[in-house]
């Protein structure tokens, strides 16, 4: 008998066989297991540590090296909260002290016209999940700046402007990308774009959404797609 010959069989409960071996295993998942109170709680236990421990031993022994074997320079009390970010390119990454980095992240630092890419990324910068930073020349991201989550930062456009370019698959000229710089004291909110050419200024905030596509001043808040001037910090 075939293979979903059997398996009919055993639906319909036709043969002695498996009409007993249908009864068989109805019986074991009814099977209810008594709870020794003290013995479960050390297995509770046991699972809640793991949880934890799994993470870490994967942070010291595989992620936090190979995130410092491809980067030039990782400062002390690296948080890594998942796996390391995905880099594409042989550019040049330094991370300062007490940096903490969620996870998802993707880091393109260099593209064939590149000649000296570079991502700095200061002490005491949080960079939420799922960013993506997009580096031809240079994007420098100052001491104690916060960038939400799902943000965007394009120091180059990706692709060439010219249609029949894009055909052909090729890049774009390197003169057509222009570095971010990022101040000091920066948050970036939730899903904001930061594109070529643009600095913005120790303290900004950049509201979510937002698509900066002009350099902002010092102490200001911006908003919007294009983001414009909000408001002014007084502080």
């Amino acid at each position: 008998m075939s293979v979903d010959g059997l398996m009919m069989t055993a639906r319909r409960g036709d043969s002695g066989l498996m009409r007993q071996a249908r009864r068989a295993w109805r019986a074991l998942l009814a099977v209810r297991l008594p709870v020794v109170r003290p013995l479960a709680a050390f297995l509770w236990g046991i699972g809640g540590l793991w949880g934890r421990l799994w993470p870490l031993f994967l942070k010291i022994i595989y992620r936090e090296p190979m995130l410092r074997y491809r980067c030039k320079h990782v400062g002390e009390r690296l948080e890594l909260e998942g796996a390391i970010p995905q880099i594409i390119g042989d550019g040049t990454i330094e991370i300062g002290d007490d940096v903490l980095l969620g996870s998802l992240h993707t880091w393109i630092v260099g593209f064939k016209v590149s000649t000296a890419p570079r991502l700095l990324i200061g002490n005491r910068v949080s960079i939420n999940y799922n960013t993506t930073i997009s580096v031809a020349e240079c994007v420098s991201i100052g001491d104690d700046t916060m960038i939400a989550m799902h943000v965007q930062i394009y120091d180059n456009p990706s692709h060439p402007l010219s249609p029949a370019r894009r055909l052909r698959r090729e890049s774009f000229d390197i003169d057509q990308a222009r570095p971010v710089m990022i101040g000091r004291n920066v948050w970036i909110g939730t899903a904001a774009i930061i594109l070529r050419g643009v600095t913005i200024g120790d303290n900004s905030i950049v509201a979510a959404g937002s698509v900066v596509t002009k350099s902002v001043p010092a102490n200001t808040v911006v908003a919007g797609n294009p983001a414009k001037i909000i408001k002014t910090l007084e502080e």
